[in-house]
């Protein structure tokens, strides 16, 4: 997957607009932070620092093509991202303007993953419920295994 992306993020740095580089970007990003996290010795900072710059020039990229609901996609993987290098302000700062640019634009399924993210990252047990009433109310069940997996952990949360 990550070789198309690169392959196709050439050509489309030659052929197309801001908006499908920003793309190839947070897709590169995403497939260098899934590597990271499935080594079986745990993602190393030279796995981590590839998916930053991929996941950095998607919201980059993204904000200068203003797409706003694309850069609240982008900046929930760098939630992640910020929360594996241990800087909780930056996850923290990410995921306020994520859920900003949801509720603002009345994005729901969104704001259910951002709330989501939340609770896990954060372990935020008041965001989890939080999250699991948006997601009940809009039937979102694609995340219900996700919703059930973090209430699963949540006894553990400080």
């Amino acid at each position: 997957m990550a070789e198309r992306a690169g392959q196709t993020l050439e050509w489309a740095k030659q052929h197309l607009g801001l908006l499908d580089i920003a793309l190839d970007h947070l897709t590169l990003g995403r497939a260098a932070l899934s590597v990271a996290l499935l080594d079986p010795a745990g993602p190393t900072r030279p796995a981590l620092d590839r998916a930053a710059r991929d996941i950095t020039a998607a919201v980059d990229g993204l904000r200068a093509a203003g797409y706003d609901e694309f850069i609240a996609r982008a900046l929930l993987p760098r939630t992640l991202l910020h929360t594996l290098l241990q800087s909780p302000a930056a996850a923290r700062a990410d995921l306020d303007e994520a859920e900003q640019i949801a509720s603002r634009g009345g994005m729901n399924l969104l704001l259910a993953a951002c709330r989501l993210h939340r609770a896990r990252l954060l372990r935020d047990r008041a965001e989890l419920a939080r999250a699991r009433a948006l997601i009940e109310h809009c039937g979102y069940r694609r995340r219900r295994e996700e919703l059930e997996d973090a209430e699963t952990a949540a006894p553990g949360w400080s």
